[in-house]
C-alpha cells in the first residue's frame, strides 16, 4: 500500500510541533523532579543540622525515644525502641544514612540513621507532609509553564511557516515548470529569497535539462536525416521491383524481395516520424490502414492453413497520420502471422482500440534460441508513445498473442 504523499511544509511542520512538545513535556517532568529534589535536599539539611545538635547534648542515659525541641522531631535510640512500621523500612545494620519514608496515611518521613559513641543508634524522624509546598502549586506550576511554552511555541511557529514557505514555494514551481511543456528556462523564476540549495538545483537541474534537450534534438536530426537519405535508394529499389513485377515471373524469391523492401520501408517511414514533433492533428481511418494491410501480407500465411480476418467499425479513427498507423498495425500483423502455424489472425476495429488476436504459440512463449529480436515491437512502443497511444500485448490464457491500440475516444470526433 502505497502511503499518502506529503508537502515539504506539512512534514517540517508536523516534526518541529512533535519535537517541541515533546521537549516541553521532557522539560515540564524534569522541572517538577529538580523542585521536589530541592524541597527533600532542604528537609535533608534541616535534619542532619537536627541529628548533628542531638548528638552533641544527648545523655547516653536518657530516655530510649523523645521529641526534639527544634522542629519537633522525634528520635528512637537503639532500632529495637523504632515503631513496627519503621522497623519494616530501616535495616538495624546502617551506621549512618539520610533516607525518604512513605508512611502512606501516616505522612511523608525523611530519617536519619546515626551512630552514638557507645555504639547505639539514633534515629531522627521528620515528617514533612505538612511542610511540603511542591504538591499543591504543582497545577499553577504546570499551567504557568503551559501558557509559557505555547506562547514561545506560536511565536516560533510563525518564523517556522514563513522559513518553510522560503523552501516549499520554489519546490512547488519547480515542479509546475517540470510538468509543463515549455522550456525550464522560462519557467524556473525562484525567489531570489529562497535557500542558496535551492538556487544550486535550479542551476543543476536547468543545465541537465539543456543537456538532455541537446541530445534529443541530436537524435531527431540523426533519424530525419538517416530515413531521408534511406528513402531515396528505397525508392528506387521498389520502383524496379514493380516494372519487374510487370515484366518478370513472380518467384518466390521475387515476393521475398519485394517483402523485404516493403518492410525496410516501412521501418524507415516509422523512425522518420520518431523525429517529428506528435502535435500534429493528423488522424487517418485506422480500417482502411488495417484494410490495406490484410490485404498486403495475405501471401504471409503461405501454404498454411492459418485464415486471416478483419472486422469492426469501418469509420474508426486514430489520432495519428496514415502512415504511423500503417507501421504499428503493419508491425503487429506481421508478427501474428509470423508465429501462427495453423488457426486464424483476428483483426478487429473499434471506436477507439485496434486489436489482433492469433492462435500462435503466444507471447513470450517462444523458445529464446529461435525467437526474433527486431526492432517491430519496439517500434510499435515508442510510436505509441511519442502519439499518447496506448500499447499493450500479452499471451493468451492457452495459446496465441492478443496485441491492442488504443487511444481516446474524443479523437474519433471528425
Amino acid at each position: 500500500m502505497v502511503k499518502n504523499k506529503r508537502k515539504v511544509r506539512s512534514l517540517v511542520l508536523r516534526s518541529y510541533i512533535s519535537s517541541a512538545l515533546f521537549s516541553f513535556a521532557v522539560f515540564t517532568y524534569m522541572a517538577v523532579m529538580f523542585g521536589f529534589d530541592l524541597e527533600d535536599q532542604i528537609f535533608d539539611v534541616q535534619l542532619n543540622n537536627a541529628a548533628d545538635a542531638l548528638i552533641g547534648n544527648i545523655d547516653t542515659a536518657d530516655a530510649k525515644f523523645g521529641k526534639t525541641a527544634a522542629y519537633e522531631l522525634d528520635y528512637y535510640r537503639g532500632w529495637e525502641n523504632l515503631p513496627p512500621w519503621l522497623k519494616s523500612q530501616i535495616n538495624p545494620e546502617w551506621t549512618t544514612r539520610n533516607l525518604e519514608i512513605f508512611g502512606e496515611e501516616r505522612g511523608h518521613f525523611h530519617a536519619a540513621v546515626r551512630t552514638l559513641e557507645n555504639g547505639d543508634r539514633l534515629y531522627l524522624v521528620f515528617n514533612a507532609r505538612p511542610f511540603v509546598r511542591s504538591t499543591p502549586y504543582i497545577k499553577s506550576y504546570l499551567v504557568i509553564i503551559g501558557v509559557m511554552g505555547g506562547v514561545i511555541l506560536l511565536i516560533s511557529l510563525f518564523f517556522m511557516v514563513r522559513v518553510t514557505k522560503k523552501v516549499s514555494k520554489p519546490l512547488e514551481t519547480m515542479a509546475e515548470a517540470l510538468l509543463g511543456s515549455e522550456s525550464l528556462s522560462t519557467q524556473f523564476d525562484i525567489s531570489n529569497a529562497a535557500p542558496k540549495e535551492l538556487h544550486t538545483l535550479v542551476d543543476a537541474i536547468t543545465n541537465r535539462n539543456a543537456r538532455i534537450e541537446e541530445l534529443l534534438k541530436r537524435e531527431q536530426q540523426f533519424n530525419r536525416d538517416a530515413s531521408h537519405e534511406l528513402r531515396t535508394p528505397l525508392a528506387v529499389a521498389l520502383g524496379a521491383l514493380e516494372i519487374l513485377e510487370e515484366t518478370s515471373e513472380k518467384t518466390k524469391a521475387f515476393i521475398r524481395l519485394k517483402a523485404a523492401v516493403q518492410d525496410m520501408q516501412m521501418l524507415t517511414e516509422g523512425i522518420l516520424w520518431l523525429g517529428r514533433d506528435a502535435s500534429t492533428e493528423e488522424i487517418c481511418n485506422i480500417y482502411s490502414a488495417c484494410e490495406t494491410l490484410t490485404t498486403s501480407y495475405s501471401y504471409l500465411t503461405g501454404n498454411r492453413p492459418v485464415t486471416l480476418n478483419l472486422e469492426g467499425e469501418k469509420g474508426s479513427i486514430i489520432p495519428a497520420p496514415e502512415p504511423v498507423a500503417l507501421v504499428m498495425v503493419g508491425n503487429l500483423l506481421r508478427n501474428a502471422l509470423s508465429y501462427t502455424e495453423k488457426g486464424s489472425v483476428q483483426v478487429t476495429v473499434n471506436h477507439n482500440s485496434m486489436t489482433i488476436i492469433d492462435t500462435g504459440i503466444g507471447f513470450g512463449r517462444v523458445d529464446k534460441r529461435v525467437e526474433g529480436f527486431g526492432v517491430g515491437l519496439s517500434l510499435v512502443k515508442r510510436l505509441s508513445d511519442h502519439f499518447s497511444l496506448d500499447f499493450n500485448i500479452q499471451a493468451g490464457e492457452t495459446n496465441g498473442t492478443i496485441a491492442t491500440l488504443r487511444w481516446k475516444e474524443k479523437a474519433n470526433g471528425i
